[in-house]
């Protein structure tokens, strides 16, 4: 293009996704040309902090994008499409019970102040079936909305709505919140405001196990029958030199210097750095945030930890990667010590597992 057939487009025409490091310009280019057709991309370019941004000929091809491929693959890897500039916010409800119509959440929105430019949608499960997709249809309990983004209103946490009789709490959140400093205006993997820390994340990396559900199913673990009594949100495991207390039997007891504050926070305050993170890869984690605050306020003091998690989901490696990742974004360092046990916990079960369950003769058919 040349002279005046130059098209000088609105920052509103563009989508930006990050750039992966196998990937080329072209292949970005051709695979949102594939779904707008190529005429309709006319800029495409590197932005810093390793992003694509390509500039499309009209704001309703971005709306088509972002709307319905706001997830792209490209050569087999999955590619999160978003927009440059957002004409508005998005809020994320999610703990959602199906049963409640949209126009009773929407109307509960507007009664916080705020200007709604959207109707309420559900949110699909991301149900991975890359063959028929005959499950791409199946809905979440997150639900979505767009309000004017001038709008001053302080958005709560989360609600108890009674509906039909019976009280639901539904978590409220921006998607526009970076979880690792709290500011807006920014994604997680774009924080201008962090550096990157020299101390290794306590956690070791996950390690992979060979170890089906079938497996883990295949004996009945003993129950735990001498169960120590224990809190939803004390960790007594950890402590330092600061303060001392007197047990039962006379002896002295190192008690944590966070203890007097850490040790009355609930649990879910203690997590509540978290639940972004977990909402945003609810497609990923075997748990949400209820289910995390609930299991991890249960596992500390569990000894038979297999069965409390298949009372959740079948997937304890999940549960350890998750628990890797979520302990990146803690600031209580009771909850972070608690991961760490946890995480340690559920890896001993599974190898004592795998162990029995390889033993020479046992399942041998």
């Amino acid at each position: 293009m040349t002279g005046d057939s130059l098209v000088f487009p609105t920052k509103e025409q563009a989508i930006v996704c990050n750039a992966i490091a196998d990937l080329t310009l072209t292949d970005y280019v051709k695979a949102i040309g594939r779904i707008v057709s190529p005429k309709n991309v006319i800029y495409a370019f590197k932005l810093s902090k390793e992003r694509i941004c390509i500039y499309l000929s009209a704001t309703f091809w971005v709306d088509e994008v972002v709307s319905n491929h706001s997830s792209i693959s490209i050569k087999d890897k999955g590619i999160c499409v978003r927009r440059l500039i957002n004409p508005a916010r998005r809020i994320i409800l999610s703990n959602v019970c199906p049963s409640i119509p949209n126009r009773v959440l929407e109307n509960q929105i507007k009664a916080f102040g705020f200007t709604t430019l959207s109707q309420m949608t559900v949110m699909k499960a991301a149900i991975l079936d890359d063959e028929d997709k005959e499950y791409s249809h199946v809905l979440s309990s997150r639900r979505q909305i767009y309000v004017q983004p001038s709008d001053t209103v302080e958005l709560p946490s989360s609600l108890v709505l009674k509906f039909e009789n019976t009280n639901y709490r539904i978590f409220f959140i921006y998607d526009d919140i970076c979880f690792k400093c709290k500011l807006t205006g920014h994604h997680a993997n774009e924080c201008p405001n962090l550096t990157v820390e020299a101390t290794p994340n306590p956690l070791s990396a996950p390690t992979p196990v060979a170890l089906t559900t079938t497996d883990l199913h295949s004996f009945n673990a003993p129950a735990s029958s001498n169960k120590r009594p224990h809190t939803d949100d004390v960790d007594e495991e950890t402590s330092e030199p600061n303060s001392l207390d007197l047990s039962l039997d006379g002896k002295s007891k190192k008690l944590k210097a966070s203890d007097s504050t850490e040790s009355l926070t609930p649990m879910s305050d203690l997590l509540l750095p978290a639940r972004e993170l977990i909402t945003e890869k609810h497609d990923i984690f075997p748990l949400d945030f209820n289910q995390t605050v609930e299991f991890m306020g249960k596992a500390h003091g569990e000894k038979d930890i297999l069965p409390l998690i298949y009372k959740y989901t079948d997937d304890a490696e999940g549960i350890v990667n998750q628990l890797y990742e979520i302990y990146t974004v803690l600031d209580h360092k009771s909850i972070k010590n608690r991961c760490i046990k946890v995480q340690r916990k559920i890896r001993k079960a599974i190898n004592a597992t795998k162990a029995r369950f390889y033993q020479p003769g046992i399942n041998q058919g």
